[in-house]
């Protein structure tokens, strides 16, 4: 390859390697995760009378004007190589408790240091951006908020996502046998033989003294005792016998019995007791006569 050529590429490379940082914080026993708030295509941008401000969260600036580090770059004069300055490093991002809560006293602060010093002057700039539980704004937009004490920046930004993160919806944890319970939601749940119920593997631990974690360590289920298909079906491990109308542990031999049903659609309607015989045809239930 052409040096000049190979030169392009590395420098190319170099400037798509993005390092973006952590945008989960816990805090007062609540979760925030703004890292949907992270562009990669554009930053945000606004305007204050002459003076230009991009924004990203989660990650460095896409623009390049204040370098490949910077939280947030101030632009005042676009004709001149000094006409801006990084107001903050990305890689300083510091999750702090709301400034300024919002909804339900929710949200969260983040602070960055490490942006560009002034001429003369020893100390760099800061900033920090109060967000602002809004459960209404969606992803927000960031505002500017002055300059207070010198050199710090404040910026506003009303977002949802300055709002607790939503848990994961809990397991559907239920059934009347063990068999059943984990077929449910696998990994999810456990079945406590004290109290024969199912349960989320969240409550493991808790009340019960005998758990069980695995489907293959459920007891055998006592479908002898089941007088209904209904009941034997839904006990999980047992299949309900037409010929003899009794219920059987699964898998039940054709040889003992012809005509076998694993799904509770295809229980016979009535009295169990007084329907002497079926066939299965087709996945439909036909009475003998």
């Amino acid at each position: 390859m052409d040096t000049h050529w190979l030169l392009v590429a590395l420098l190319f490379s170099a400037a798509s390697f993005v390092q973006a940082y952590s945008c989960t914080y816990s805090w007062n026993g609540v979760n925030y995760d703004a890292s949907p708030l992270a562009n990669s295509n554009s930053d945000y941008h606004f305007q204050i009378q002459t003076t230009d401000f991009w924004i990203n969260m989660c990650r460095p600036l896409v623009t390049q004007v204040c370098g490949s580090s910077s939280a947030c770059c101030q632009q005042w004069d676009p004709n001149s190589a000094n006409g801006h300055a990084s107001l903050g490093n990305a890689g300083t991002a510091s999750f702090q408790p709301p400034s300024i809560p919002g909804e339900n006293g929710q949200g969260f602060t983040v602070q960055f240091t490490g942006g560009d010093k002034p001429p003369g002057q020893s100390n760099p700039r800061t900033m920090e951006i109060d967000f602002i539980c809004d459960s209404g704004a969606g992803v927000g937009a960031p505002s500017y908020a002055g300059e207070q004490p010198a050199l710090h920046y404040n910026f506003q930004w009303r977002s949802a996502y300055a709002c607790a993160a939503a848990p994961p919806p809990p397991p559907s944890c239920a059934g009347t046998s063990c068999g059943v319970c984990f077929a449910n939601a696998t990994g999810q749940c456990v079945w406590c033989l004290d109290s024969g119920s199912c349960s989320s593997m969240a409550n493991f631990n808790s009340s019960c003294a005998n758990w069980v974690t695995k489907p293959q360590f459920c007891p055998a289920p006592a479908c002898s005792a089941q007088a209904t298909c209904a009941g034997c079906v839904g006990l999980g491990g047992c299949s309900w016998c037409l010929d003899t109308a009794s219920c059987l542990a699964s898998p039940a031999n054709p040889s003992v019995c012809p005509d076998i049903v694993s799904n509770v659609t295809y229980c016979p309607t009535g009295d169990d007791k007084d329907f002497k015989a079926s066939k299965v045809l087709a996945g439909k239930r036909m009475k003998v006569v």
